[in-house]
């Protein structure tokens, strides 16, 4: 592949504890000193969410989870090209992953690798099994608290099914979390978004799809995750067989 960004799988989560002394006693005169506030760990892995350009030109946002799972997408201009999930463990400053790239132009899912180095919440640096490569830096944005009042809202933007052309879509999300946007094309869709227990700035979602024309089948439900970074959202979903999902990314 020549022409276009491969990237799959992603990180682990290494987390650094760190322990406080609180001083206090004497030999006659026992006194005892405020335990001072311990500091929080120090981010030791590539968890977080990532944005950059890969060397062939694409945009690619990804977003690495506290328990290994990521997601990205990439994308050039407006246009959606491909989807990325898979797993990765990292640690001391190196990472390696494997996972699926689902291929939108092909409407194809292979399989990949890459190993590469990190700076914890700074730079991300990969080098794919295919002899390209991938240079992000990170979004402060995953550690803002999530806020599903701060999520709700409509977002307008592109939506693609695998193996169905890219549409114009019009997506809403309540202040509790359900997610709808109405029949286009003979197809519906409903679900949820919830807080992750991390309490990073990233969504668990659930849509099921409604509709003899959905793409990915009436009654089909994805699972993945959901975005928010200043007024715009990126989610992205697949089925249990993970062979196939879905892809939004719009603004508010």
């Amino acid at each position: 592949m020549t022409t276009k960004f491969r990237l799959a799988g992603y990180s682990v989560l290494v987390a650094a504890t760190l322990l406080t002394a609180c001083g206090g006693g004497g030999s006659d005169d026992a006194s005892t000193a405020t335990p001072t506030p311990a500091p929080p760990p120090a981010a030791t892995s590539a968890e977080g969410f990532w944005m950059g350009k890969s060397a062939a030109g694409y945009d690619v946002a990804v977003a690495v989870l506290e328990n290994g799972d990521t997601w990205g997408v990439y994308t050039s201009g407006s246009t959606l090209y491909g989807a990325l999930q898979g797993k990765t463990t990292s640690s001391n400053g190196a990472l390696t992953g494997s996972g699926r790239e689902f291929n939108l132009l092909s409407n194809s899912v292979s399989q990949g690798s890459y190993s590469g180095t990190y700076t914890a919440k700074n730079r991300l640096d990969l080098r794919l099994s295919d002899g390209n490569s991938f240079s992000a830096t990170y979004s402060t944005f995953y550690d803002q608290p999530t806020s599903l009042s701060a999520l709700a809202g409509t977002y307008r933007g592109y939506g693609v099914g695998t193996g169905a052309p890219v549409q114009w879509l019009a997506v809403t999300i309540s202040a509790s979390g359900a997610v709808s946007y109405p029949t286009t094309l003979g197809c519906s869709a409903s679900g949820s978004v919830t807080p992750r227990a991390s309490g990073k700035n990233i969504f668990d979602l659930r849509i099921t799809f409604s509709g003899a024309s959905c793409t990915l089948g009436n009654g089909a439900t994805v699972s993945g995750v959901g975005y928010y970074e200043s007024g715009k959202l990126i989610a992205m979903g697949l089925l249990p067989s993970q062979t196939a999902g879905f892809i939004f990314s719009g603004s508010k």
